[in-house]
């Protein structure tokens, strides 16, 4: 046998080789990712999962995937990276290196504008660093009191009959906002995705200014996982975001935890409102390919 490690994207029949890899380590579900191809939102291209082998064994692996976002005044195809994982005893030896170059290539034929990913391992982000991203924003969380003041604006269930203003308030969100996937009819083969639906609309609560609907957000009540709830960036792209913030306070029972990006829209008015805003580890990193984005103007956003 060759003790050569040999670069190909993916092939039929390699899913098993790929699973042996990446379920010990947690980083798929098998039953998602052999159906990849049927069941995600957007067309994945093969050459788009590009792997590592010796000797039969898959010992690396990375997978992108086309993501829509809106910026410089229009809808512009990124590649969103994930799944990127070398064994362990395979470390040291540039595979990752040489996959995401190898995946960066193929974006690059694509016509991508550039690529974008997220990572919460200090390791990852020296190697995304290595092979040309940068900083994007991180994530921030801080702990909203409850404040019982009147507030204009309502937050409550959302019913199904609402669902249909959330596209609308996504996409005016993403022309002011960076990253926020939009997905705009005819940009990229989307497979019946909606982003909140019947089946979730139970973890969102929406937005309303008398009857009508302002903005939304994914809305966790207090659980093991989050023992003081979890809100995400509200996307109300035309509400004043301290009058968001105040509606926040005057709805939630008790303080809240409240999910935030750096150099985002709710940052300053959080700390005006006395908020300490506490770094995580999850950080958003992007690499362009070509021109450089002016994203002069742009608030960041957490991805979500």
């Amino acid at each position: 046998m060759s003790d050569k490690i040999i670069y190909r994207h993916w092939q039929p029949g390699d899913d098993d080789a790929i699973l042996e890899l990446l379920l010990p380590a947690e980083q798929v579900h098998e039953d998602s990712y052999r159906t990849k191809f049927e069941d995600w939102h957007v067309d994945i291209d093969a050459e788009a999962i590009r792997l590592a082998l010796l000797n039969d064994r898959v010992v690396g692996h990375v997978l992108g995937e086309p993501t829509p976002l809106c910026v410089e005044r229009k809808i512009q195809i990124f590649g969103w990276v994930s799944h990127v994982f070398v064994a362990p005893d395979m470390r040291q030896q540039g595979i990752a290196t040489h996959l995401m170059h190898e995946l960066h290539s193929h974006f690059k034929q694509k016509g991508y504008r550039g690529s974008i990913l997220d990572t919460d391992e200090a390791a990852a982000i020296r190697l995304y660093q290595k092979v040309g991203y940068q900083f994007l924003t991180r994530e921030l969380r801080t702990q909203l009191p409850r404040n019982p003041s009147s507030s204009q604006l309502k937050w409550t269930e959302v019913n199904q009959q609402d669902l249909n203003a959330f596209p609308q308030l996504d996409e005016r969100w993403a022309r002011r906002n960076f990253p926020v996937e939009w997905v705009q009819q005819n940009i990229v083969k989307v497979r019946r995705f909606i982003k909140v639906h019947r089946y979730n609309m139970s973890m969102y609560r929406v937005l309303r200014q008398g009857q009508k609907i302002v903005g939304y957000s994914m809305w966790e009540e207090p659980s093991e996982y989050y023992p003081d709830g979890l809100i995400r960036d509200p996307i109300a792209p035309d509400v004043d975001p301290m009058e968001v913030l105040a509606s926040v306070q005057a709805t939630i029972p008790t303080t809240r935890t409240l999910q935030t990006a750096e150099g985002g829209r709710y940052e300053a008015s959080l700390r005006l409102c006395g908020c300490t805003l506490e770094p995580t580890a999850w950080v958003l990193m992007l690499l362009l390919f070509g021109q450089e984005i002016d994203l002069t103007g742009y608030h960041r956003t957490a991805w979500w």
